[in-house]
């Protein structure tokens, strides 16, 4: 008996303890029901412009800490709010630049219908700062390439006497800049797995591209022009004879230079390295033996259009021989 009164009474005081406890949880409860009580009669007393957001106490706008919150993100004057958004990826990443829109477009949505609707919002920090200069860039790169292509046009049109060549030179150029962006494309992002080409890569290798690529077709059309008494098949060829080897020896010399930009190691260079040597190797190799020469024997004496044409050699024979 003694033994299991024992064990009895231990029990007894493991009880008593239990009755604590449940007394100070009811305590709490207590307490929770009164705050949820003020939470409630605070909330039911808050002008209604006031509910579409979410309703913070009294006691805890009026707390320590929240006052140290708002000296940390609000000025002085607490007209100024700052809210740090932290992404999860590359803040620099192309799907990182996208978000900025969104980021705006939430906070938007956010103040619509509260007394903060009339507020101005703005998005900072370095992927908004590099958002906004993608943006510049892609304006900038549609102007930019509508007047360089029209720049050149007027000047082959003026050296070479022509408004056929022009055309089909420019766009030899367009094909050779857009196939080599599709082809570093394709080496980054479905071989070395980037999420795309660096947003500033696209406007300067077009600049590039295009600057030493018409280069190289003023060499070549312009040694062309000297033979314009001749046959178009034997200008051509003549032509492209004396004029191959600068082409290629050019084409090495700067693929060189440009080949110096890998060991840099910034991602921007490379890209842009990747889309000259590209369009260096298209241009010498392709465009400029196989393309140009068909379309300069496609159109004949209507390359010189709509300047005189010249009349070749053997054209001049056949007319004498009809007069």
């Amino acid at each position: 008996l003694l033994e299991h009164f024992s064990a009895l009474g231990g029990q007894l005081g493991q009880l008593v303890n239990g009755l604590d406890q449940s007394a100070s949880g009811l305590h709490k409860v207590a307490d929770g029901l009164g705050t949820a009580e003020t939470y409630l009669a605070d909330l039911s007393s808050a002008p209604e412009k006031d509910m579409a957001g979410w309703h913070m106490p009294k006691a805890a706008r009026e707390s320590k800490e929240f006052a140290q919150a708002k000296d940390a993100y609000m000025s002085k004057d607490r007209r100024i709010v700052t809210f740090d958004v932290i992404l999860d990826e590359n803040p620099y990443s192309i799907s990182a630049l996208g978000r900025v829109d969104d980021i705006h477009a939430a906070a938007e949505r956010a103040v619509k219908g509260t007394k903060w609707e009339d507020a101005t919002i703005a998005v900072g920090g370095v992927t908004s700062t590099y958002a906004d200069l993608q943006a510049i860039s892609n304006a900038d790169y549609k102007r930019t390439a509508v007047l360089i292509l029209i720049g050149i046009a007027i000047v082959l049109a003026a050296l070479l006497r022509s408004l056929i060549m022009p055309l089909y030179l420019i766009l030899s150029l367009v094909l050779t800049y857009y196939t080599s962006m599709a082809v570093t494309e394709l080496i980054f992002v479905n071989g070395l797995g980037y999420a795309g080409l660096n947003w500033a890569v696209s406007f300067f290798a077009f600049v590039l591209l295009l600057a030493l690529g018409i280069d190289y077709s003023i060499f070549l059309m312009d040694r062309f022009n000297e033979y314009r008494g001749r046959p178009v098949k034997e200008a051509m060829l003549s032509a492209m004879g004396h004029m191959g080897t600068v082409i290629i020896s050019a084409a090495v010399i700067l693929g060189g230079t440009f080949a110096a930009m890998y060991p840099s190691g910034v991602l921007s260079l490379l890209q842009i390295a990747t889309i000259v040597l590209t369009g260096l190797l298209l241009y010498a190799l392709v465009v400029l033996p196989l393309f140009v020469p068909v379309m300069v024997r496609t159109f004949g004496r209507a390359n010189w259009w709509p300047f005189r044409q010249p009349v070749s050699e053997v054209d001049g024979l056949e007319q004498q021989k009809i007069s």
